[in-house]
């Protein structure tokens, strides 16, 4: 687990120094050139370096041990990077949007050839980065967060070249704007979407991946078992899922407790992928049986 880790974390510093050189570029040709375009471009990779940096420290973060004070350890510290670099990256692009709005209404002539160049750049350095993060989006919401980001970036600064070369051979200036809230747009569909499931993590709700009624159906179906009931689930990190629940057996059956605790935690952990499992075997029917007890 620690070699996946230390392989992340070079691919997020990769990212970092990419980002950065990517900014570079494209803010200052984007100024000479004129295309606002290329300057939303570039502040996107600027939000993108610093949750870069973010994203690295949670990754880092993520490895600590557990400890008296936090006994689950700092696996969530990668969700909460994710929501808070979706959040700036919405936050910037309000500002992006208004003034690709004043563009749209006065469009200004810029440098498509410029353009077109300095989005090649971006293009390369951008796939690049998404292929260094590919392989680590898996299975971390974290990563898969910059991974996402990278990606996009990839089709935003193809975008950008298009429009180059379309403002170069025509002069459709009004492209450049419009380009712009194109990257708004699709960029803030994947921003949300990671926001809804940090939130989900965040508020210890259950896994999108989890059919309680056919787990409920399954483990009813072990002999032995008369009703699974006063089910708790989450996840840590969006991948690595906790459960506890209660086993209510038949009262002859109390004497093979064990076993069947044994064939209820193998059922789970084999067919639902929970690891972490807490069960509760009872004789007696409790107060509530219902699946989910507040």
């Amino acid at each position: 687990m620690n070699e996946i880790h230390d392989h992340a974390s070079k691919a997020l510093w990769a990212n970092v120094f990419v980002n950065f050189g990517i900014v570079f570029f494209e803010l200052s040709f984007g100024i000479i050139s004129g295309s606002f375009a290329l300057i939303t471009d570039s502040l996107h990779n600027l939000e993108d370096a610093g949750g870069m940096i973010l994203s690295l420290f949670a990754n880092i973060a993520s490895r600590k041990p557990g400890n008296e004070r936090k006994t689950y350890g700092y696996k969530r510290s990668g969700v909460i990077v994710a929501l808070i670099n979706s959040i700036i990256l919405l936050m910037t692009f309000t500002f992006l949007g208004y003034e690709a709005s004043v563009r749209l209404i006065h469009p200004e002539n810029v440098n498509g050839e410029m353009i077109m160049w300095v989005g090649i750049l971006a293009l390369a350095g951008n796939t690049l980065g998404a292929l260094l993060l590919h392989g680590h989006s898996h299975h971390d919401l974290n990563i898969k967060a910059a991974f996402i980001h990278m990606l996009s970036d990839s089709m935003n600064s193809a975008a950008v070249i298009i429009v180059g070369i379309l403002i170069g051979l025509y002069h459709w200036y009004i492209l450049d704007p419009l380009v712009t809230f194109g990257i708004i747009a699709y960029i803030s569909y994947e921003s949300f979407e990671i926001i809804g499931k940090s939130i989900n993590v965040l508020m210890e709700g259950v896994p999108v991946k989890i059919d309680f009624s056919q787990m409920k159906k399954d483990i009813e179906s072990i002999e032995g078992v008369l009703s699974f009931h006063h089910v708790h689930l989450w996840s840590l990190d969006g991948e690595d899922t906790m459960m506890e629940c209660h086993v209510r057996l038949n009262p002859s059956e109390m004497k093979n407790a064990d076993i069947i605790r044994s064939k209820v935690n193998e059922l789970i952990k084999e067919k639902y992928r929970i690891d972490h499992l807490t069960i509760q075997i009872e004789g007696r029917p409790c107060p509530d049986e219902s699946l989910v007890v507040i």
